[in-house]
């Protein structure tokens, strides 16, 4: 049988997407414990060693305006070389040109000598998914359920436009569905809330102390992102007093959860 919720979601992100048709979409991005970056070095022009990004996927006609030299095409995998400090990756293609912003996943700029994985996803692969369902199982009014007041939808429909995924990114919008969703107590949108918080997005400035509240809402609910991100506030002291304690024990809850940038934390 079917999960409902789970079609419900599927079906909303493939509408939001393949309505604009967008060809470069981020699944993840993340540091790795890979040590290409130090066995295969590269310089930028002042000497200083680069940051190595793998970026993997199936598009074969992508450049990237930051790399420094030549970037190595890989069988689905660019080595793309970057200045250490960078905080940003442009990458273009045939139909258009997209911004990767590092602080977007957690990672404020890359460092040199460091391997990192940029994994994207084709909407034509996620498009073939839904093709697996019946039609009948998705709904063909997905913000209905948002506007009927159920948490997920809401959440869900927030993130579209924290992303800008089939929408124009909005802030102060998404923040709005994050806000209906986190009254039910909806982890995940009490996650996103505290990103706004901590990233200053929808907020004249970032304010670690509201969203180190938010990130223990949803952290306490088993979040493994929030979970993390609470970690980080421990172990910077942001928003909480500096404790390396409280971080490690906090990493170690999202690691058993499976997130993977606590599980680098605690090794």
């Amino acid at each position: 049988m079917i999960n409902k919720r789970f079609v419900i979601v599927l079906g909303l992100l493939t509408f939001q997407l393949l309505g604009k048709a967008q060809g470069i979409i981020v699944d993840s991005f993340s540091s790795t414990s890979s040590v290409e970056a130090r066995t295969h070095p590269r310089l930028d022009s002042n000497g200083v060693p680069c940051a190595l990004i793998k970026v993997r996927c199936i598009d074969n006609h992508l450049t990237f305006k930051e790399a420094v030299g030549n970037v190595d095409n890989q069988t689905n995998e660019y080595w793309v070389y970057l200045p250490d400090g960078e905080t940003k990756l442009t990458l273009h293609s045939p139909k258009e040109s997209v911004v990767i912003r590092f602080s977007d996943y957690e990672i404020e700029k890359v460092d040199g000598k460091t391997t990192y994985e940029l994994v994207l996803a084709s909407p034509s692969s996620l498009s073939q998914s839904i093709k697996s369902f019946s039609s009948k199982s998705v709904p063909t009014d997905f913000k209905e359920l948002a506007d009927k007041g159920d948490a997920e939808a809401e959440c869900n429909l927030g993130k579209c436009h924290y992303l800008g995924q089939g929408t124009t990114q909005n802030y102060y919008v998404a923040l709005t569905w994050f806000r209906k969703s986190a009254e039910k107590n909806w982890p995940e949108a009490q996650y996103y809330i505290g990103r706004c918080y901590y990233y200053g997005q929808g907020f004249p400035k970032p304010d670690f102390q509201q969203a180190a509240i938010w990130f223990e809402k949803s952290a306490k609910q088993g979040n493994a992102d929030a979970q993390y991100q609470l970690g980080l506030c421990y172990e910077k002291g942001h928003g909480v007093k500096q404790s390396s304690k409280k971080a490690r024990e906090w990493y170690g809850k999202a690691a058993a959860n499976g997130n993977n940038k606590a599980k680098q934390k605690i090794q």
